[in-house]
């Protein structure tokens, strides 16, 4: 018989499967704090559980880990990528960004992406399938064994892959950060991004977690968006604006729309008035980032002025938008950027 993933198992799986073992409750919550807080990579370094309930553990359960490919860290400003093999032989991104004021975590939910964003690497090989939870909890676990000084403050949904497409497995992923007895990471430190999906916005809004949610905007245009992010096609800027503005009545939470800046495409002045129309009235806040140049996408990064002037006419219409500055260039943190590399290079 197969063993358990244990770290794929909810709080309540758990509880429920060391009950089978004929276990108390308390031993679940041992168990979580070997695993998350402490990193344990085996049942055996879980000194204060009985030896007969370690062997039960070793019986019935695996303890899942990555297995590092790759890894690079910015020379500038402290940004690593990592490329981790899973144990079916696929390979995902993380990154970890350093800041003076917090350490956030940039995560996969999928290996691949079925969306093919036009300007972004991670679609590149497309979609091959979604992660277990287990396995984006490994993530920052490696991420936290790399970093062992640092503590882990924010984690971004950022990477390769469309979490509302991963539903299900981001969110028991979600739920292990947020436990007090695991990761204990803060829900308003958590953020979910999408290119759009309509229904997994509407099904986030019923969580009743302060989650953050950022969308990947883009262009306020329905024909541009639709070339950058061909799920506009499925999802208009007209549907998707409205679940938007439902989601913000709904969770009293501001929104984030990301807006990755491109020369001769999306940045131009008639661009900017667009975007603050369409955003007018709303609680939200724009972040806006230049292009991080990708191998044969053919898109450049937009003049100095251009920008100044784009994110000028945001502010001066009212919108809260904030020029935010692209880390890791030079180490290929850009997401699908190392599993790129490594395919093409």
């Amino acid at each position: 018989m197969d063993k358990i993933d244990i770290k794929n198992l909810s709080k309540a799986e758990l509880e429920a499967a060391l009950a089978e073992l004929g276990e108390a409750a308390y031993r679940a919550r041992q168990v979580t704090k070997w695993l998350y807080a402490s990193g344990a990579k085996s049942f055996d370094e879980m000194t204060d559980i009985p030896l007969e309930l370690r062997k039960k553990l070793k019986t019935k359960f695996h303890v899942t880990r990555l297995t590092m490919l790759d890894t690079r860290r910015s020379s500038r400003d402290g940004t690593a990528k990592y490329l981790f093999k899973l144990e079916d032989g696929n390979a995902i991104e993380t990154v970890y960004l350093p800041e003076a004021d917090r350490n956030t975590i940039c995560l996969s939910s999928q290996v691949g992406c079925r969306y093919a964003c036009s300007f972004c690497a991670s679609a590149y090989a497309g979609f091959v399938r979604n992660l277990k939870s287990s396995e984006m909890l490994d993530e920052v676990l490696s991420v936290k064994a790399g970093n062992p000084s640092a503590r882990i403050t924010n984690l971004v949904f950022m990477g390769i892959g469309e979490p509302l497409d991963n539903y299900d497995n981001v969110m028991k992923a979600v739920r292990v950060f947020n436990d007090k007895g695991a990761f204990n990471i803060g829900a308003r430190k958590i953020t979910l991004s999408t290119c759009g999906i309509i229904p997994g916005i509407e099904r986030l809004k019923k969580e009743g977690l302060q989650i953050e949610l950022s969308v990947s905007l883009h262009s306020a245009d329905d024909k541009t968006r639709s070339r950058l992010v061909p799920v506009n096609k499925k999802y208009p800027l007209e549907d998707l604006m409205e679940a938007c503005r439902d989601y913000v009545s709904q969770t009293n939470r501001i929104i984030t729309f990301e807006y990755v800046l491109i020369k001769g495409v999306n940045s131009s002045r008639e661009d900017a008035f667009k975007l603050a129309g369409l955003l007018k009235g709303m609680k939200c806040k724009v972040n806006a980032i230049l292009y991080n140049e990708v191998k044969a996408k053919g898109y450049e990064v937009p003049l100095r002025d251009d920008v100044k002037r784009f994110m000028r006419i945001l502010k001066e219409n009212g919108i809260n938008a904030l020029h935010r500055k692209s880390k890791g260039e030079e180490i290929d943190a850009g997401c699908g950027q190392l599993r790129i590399s490594r395919m093409i290079g």
